[in-house]
């Protein structure tokens, strides 16, 4: 009932063309059942949850593993995970270079401040390199 309600069963010709479409797909939940599991599920990019093998229930998923009911959905998985922990903690990125380190990355930095419009930020780097 619940596969026929909300459910999606699809018949591929290949496991690489399953993936291919699970990928472009971003599946809230995906159970996945084959030979060789490991080998496919290392192929797999977007699905918010994986389920392995017949014993893997979703049910299993949502109220004890780990991935909840807090999973990306309608192909959201293609840029976003499911919610963790993790994202109520506040964090910084720090960044620390040497002026050799700022030589090699100039080209690549001005050049993105040139796409971007943003010239100054290009030559913040240009000065830090010549100086």
């Amino acid at each position: 009932k619940a596969l026929r309600k909300a459910g999606f069963l699809l018949l591929t010709k290949s496991m690489s063309e399953s993936i291919s479409i699970v990928n472009d797909w971003a599946p809230e939940h995906l159970v996945l059942v084959a030979k060789n599991e490991d080998k496919w599920l290392d192929q797999v990019r977007t699905a918010g949850a994986i389920y392995v093998g017949n014993y893997s229930a979703v049910a299993v998923g949502d109220f004890l593993a780990g991935p909840s009911h807090t999973l990306p959905t309608e192909g959201s998985g293609r840029s976003f995970s499911g919610l963790r922990a993790d994202q109520f903690q506040r964090r910084a990125s720090v960044v620390r270079m040497d002026q050799k380190a700022v030589r090699r990355s100039q080209k690549v930095v001005e050049h993105f401040a040139k796409m971007e419009g943003l010239h100054a930020h290009g030559r913040s780097v240009t000065l830090r390199a010549e100086s």
